[in-house]
């Protein structure tokens, strides 16, 4: 989530201020303080920066009870959290000062809506656990289920806050809760809230935290049983060991993940990701034989258990495919099939509720089109396809589709198209998409991890 400009005589401001100034006097160190709470050094560090995020309510709550401010730090928590709320409001007033009479009031009440949802269902949780905890794994379900479907069509920024706040909130059940089947689903949610993270610290360009997030996943999968979980985070593995240029090991966690024979339209997903891993590495066969077994597994898939970032779409499948086919080999008749697939993706999307278009798949469709009619030698309809791609806002340039763009733009520094006008501009154009950092508001350098 993007930081809130925080002055000194702000709740959240004195709220860092009292948590420090509390530690002092209790002789703490920031690690110290972390160990009593449950939580490491980096939280509470991050609590008492003024201008960082506002900490959590349940790390508020554990730091209040452990340096004994009864209810002073949970009362400044939520002075700052109405502060921050009012902040958010008069921003989208600020942006809809010229939308038309009554949208303004719509979009408001929208907002306060979904905010006050998450407060309740935060609330919901923290009772539910203080004795059984039934009705707290069910709502972490429902919340994961939110998260996992919002993830493809809504910047990252949107989605990245909930995601953390959840995790911490499964950790803490997991270090008290003893009951097996309870265990389990914690497990799980673990699992899936680190694949989560893995997928934001993957389209920051982070590959190692990225790894380290899945990893950690896994091992949560495994502690669950869930075989269906590990086939899909070795399908991460894959993913990112891709983008990281680790085509060998790519390919190696895709052949993993089918091991596990997990369900829905993973094996689908598994395969096609070994599929352009190995076009990537110009081994033709292997890389006609996956798309076969991707096709074939497409169509016995069963239903998903979750949507969103844990399924494995047609229309995904088919921008894979057109990657796919335009890394093999740069020929027309494989430019003309990428072009097939690409756009029968863009198709589907079009047509698609708002929810269920991947931002992500739209703009990589693109690129490949483009990249596709460059190999036919159509500079026109390359602009033309580049041209939405260029004009999107910073927050939904993942690194991935950074790099799609930055490969086009190398492209275009061919000898071919070096004394080309048009070939300049757009290699000007893409040199400046591609300089701010991914996935991020304008003005930030980092998101926290």
């Amino acid at each position: 989530m993007a930081d809130e400009s925080v002055t000194a005589e702000t709740a959240q401001a004195r709220l860092a201020g009292e948590i420090k100034r509390l530690r002092g006097a209790a002789d703490l160190s920031q690690s110290g303080l972390g160990e009593r709470v449950g939580y490491t050094r980096n939280y509470v560090s991050m609590a008492e920066r003024v201008g960082g995020n506002l900490p959590s309510q349940n790390l508020v709550e554990s730091l209040d009870q452990a340096l004994g401010a009864a209810g002073r730090l949970c009362a400044l928590w939520r002075e700052a959290k109405e502060e921050q709320q009012v902040r958010r409001r008069l921003g989208r007033v600020t942006v809809l000062t010229s939308s038309p009479e009554g949208v303004e009031d719509a979009e408001l009440s929208r907002q306060a809506v979904a905010e006050d949802a998450r407060d309740a269902a935060r609330t919901a949780r923290m009772i539910a656990s203080s004795g059984t905890t039934n009705e707290a794994v069910e709502q972490f379900d429902s919340e994961i289920r939110r998260i996992a479907a919002a993830y493809i069509s809504r910047p990252l920024v949107d989605v990245f806050g909930e995601i953390r706040e959840l995790r911490q909130e499964v950790f803490r059940l997991l270090d008290s809760n003893r009951i097996p089947n309870q265990l389990r689903d914690l497990y799980l949610h673990a699992s899936r809230l680190g694949g989560l993270q893995a997928h934001v610290s993957l389209d920051l360009g982070d590959y190692r935290a990225a790894d380290i997030h899945a990893q950690t996943a896994w091992l949560y999968a495994k502690l669950a049983g869930h075989q269906d979980m590990l086939g899909w985070i070795k399908a991460l593995q894959s993913l990112i060991a891709y983008w990281d240029d680790r085509l060998e090991d790519a390919v190696e966690r895709a052949r993993e993940g089918a091991l596990f024979r997990p369900r829905g339209t993973t094996g689908a997903r598994l395969a096609s990701l070994e599929a352009r891993a190995c076009a990537a590495r110009g081994d033709e066969q292997g890389t006609l034989t996956a798309l076969d077994v991707a096709e074939t597994a497409r169509a016995d898939a069963t239903m998903d258990e979750y949507s969103g970032v844990f399924t494995f779409p047609a229309a995904k499948q088919s921008v894979y495919a057109g990657t796919t086919l335009l890394t093999l080999k740069s020929s027309p008749a494989l430019a003309k099939q990428a072009i097939g697939k690409s756009q029968f993706a863009l198709d589907v999307y079009h047509v698609a509720a708002p929810a269920d278009r991947s931002a992500g798949d739209i703009l990589a469709a693109r690129l490949d089109l483009a990249g596709a009619h460059m190999v036919l030698g159509d500079l026109d309809a390359t602009q033309s396809y580049l041209a939405p791609v260029l004009a999107s806002p910073q927050v939904r340039r993942t690194a991935s589709i950074v790099k799609r763009a930055r490969d086009i733009g190398d492209r275009l520094s061919s000898t071919k198209y070096l004394t080309t006008a048009r070939a300049k501009g757009l290699r000007n154009e893409i040199r400046e998409f591609c300089a701010p950092p991914p996935a991020l508001p304008p003005g930030s350098a980092v998101v926290a991890k």
